[in-house]
């Protein structure tokens, strides 16, 4: 049984909204898990997961804690009468019992927050404006009873009494559809409802305020994008009248939905490749197909008995060309339509370290930007000073990271830019559970480790099996 708060929106016109998150292979978080150690909450589709006074369902919940939170395990695991197990955890200034299902460690892979969520859906702390007779970023003077919000990134701004960029608040069974007025409440550049890959605020899961991250877990050094130590973990205030419609007395978590980030999904749907009609759709908020299954028809698909999954012919030969096992892994998934929460649509196959996307107009197979959703330490994702390059380092001036030594001569010797893309971060410790080490470095489309206990091995160097690894934090 999970231990979730889970949403449904209600309007004046039913909405349905879902989240297209990619299911994974389920693993017991307490195997991972011990005393004394950071965990991340993951898996909860961005719903948070329900901090309780007790380890079991019967306790009162004290607070909901956002995805992608960090908290710190002070005892545990605890088994109900259930079965079910709790750890008694501290997450700022609260301590309680929270599910185990639905932490995993913060360090090294367990933090890959956002992985390929595509999600509209959050829970966010919000704030009272107040602020009346001031001016908005739009031009609009704050009344008494006004209904609108501020949002961290100028990206979402409305236009003076305008509707462009509205979101659903939802807080204990009242909603409402609010336009986006103002900026703030901390910083003006942090579109946190964006994937990782186009935020400033590189390294936190989708749904997770930079100001958040900075109030709970000392990101960017506790400070916001001007250098001021954050107070709180608002990402959004919410003006008076409808801080008072929705039946709110203080600041409290609030779950959001950004409307422009949905769509309806077009109609009719691009159609499959020719002889590959049968592909099955998934649509948001369906579970894509992970689930092993029999060979098909040869004459159109290659099984692979390891991972009891099939893939296109037209697929398998651009695996092929491209490196095969070594540079994308087996695959994940079957081949399939996939409609994304903002009506495209794609066609896309999971494999063990990519997404390969067929393109049915131009009859092309392309690598997705995995490595963008990956996780690695703030300071990683910043740029450094441009250098020289030497025989050592390379310096990349689109992306501001280097490269150097093992790494450097890796990429070179196995395809560079083509294969890996360029690097997004530079070189970084993992640590991980069992006191191992390896040093990593993200790129668009791969992750290089470096492992010590291995060199002068042939795989003294590896490619991160990211897929599969997102998969499981994902935490269905």
């Amino acid at each position: 049984m999970r231990e979730r708060t889970r949403v449904i929106s209600r309007v004046a016109v039913v909405l349905t909204l879902a989240l297209l998150l990619l299911p994974p292979v389920r693993a017991r978080a307490e195997v991972f898990l011990s005393i004394g150690q950071p965990a991340r909450v993951a898996g909860t589709n961005g719903d948070g997961l329900n901090l309780r006074s007790g380890p079991g369902y019967n306790y009162a919940v004290l607070v909901v804690m956002p995805e992608g939170t960090t908290v710190q395990l002070l005892a545990g695991p605890q088994r109900d009468s259930a079965g079910n197990h709790w750890w008694n955890v501290q997450w700022g200034s609260y301590r309680g019992w929270a599910l185990a299902d639905y932490l995993a460690p913060a360090g090294a892979q367990a933090r890959l927050g956002s992985s390929l969520q595509r999600k509209a859906t959050f829970r966010i702390y919000a704030h009272r404006l107040g602020l009346v007779g001031e001016r908005t970023a739009n031009g609009h003077v704050i009344q008494p009873n006004d209904f609108f919000v501020t949002l961290p990134c100028r990206c979402a701004l409305s236009s003076k009494g305008g509707q462009e960029f509205q979101v659903l608040v939802e807080y204990r069974g009242r909603s409402l559809v609010l336009p986006v007025w103002d900026v703030g409440p901390w910083n003006v550049d942090d579109d946190f409802w964006n994937p990782p890959e186009v935020r400033r605020w590189k390294g936190l899961p989708q749904g997770i305020p930079a100001a958040q991250a900075a109030y709970f877990d000392g990101y960017n050094g506790g400070k916001d994008g001007w250098g001021r130590v954050v107070a709180s973990p608002a990402g959004m205030d919410i003006a008076d009248g409808a801080f008072a419609a929705l039946g709110m007395t203080q600041s409290d978590w609030v779950t959001v939905t950004f409307l422009w980030m949905v769509g309806d999904s077009p109609s009719p749907l691009p159609a499959p490749p020719t002889g590959y009609e049968d592909t099955v759709t998934v649509h948001p908020g369906e579970r894509p197909p992970l689930v092993p299954v029999p060979p098909q028809d040869p004459a159109r698909y290659v099984h692979f008995p390891e991972t009891g999954h099939n893939v296109p012919r037209f697929l398998v030969d651009a695996w092929e060309r491209g490196g095969g096992w070594q540079r994308y892994g087996l695959p994940l998934s079957e081949f399939f339509r996939e409609v994304q929460i903002d009506g495209s649509v794609r066609f896309v196959q999971y494999f063990e370290r990519a997404v390969l996307l067929y393109d049915v107009t131009a009859n092309t197979v392309r690598e997705l930007p995995i490595g963008y959703y990956a996780s690695a330490p703030f300071e990683a994702w910043q740029p450094i000073e441009p250098f020289p390059d030497s025989d050592d380092r390379l310096y990349f001036d689109e992306t501001g990271h280097s490269l150097s030594h093992g790494f450097k001569a890796y990429w070179l010797a196995h395809g560079g830019r083509e294969v890996f893309g360029l690097p997004i971060t530079e070189e970084f410790r993992v640590d991980l559970p069992d006191g191992r080490w390896y040093v990593a470095q993200l790129f668009e489309r791969a992750r290089l480790e470096w492992w010590p206990d291995r060199i002068g091995q042939p795989d003294e160097i590896t490619r991160g099996r990211l897929v599969a690894e997102l998969i499981v934090a994902s935490g269905w």
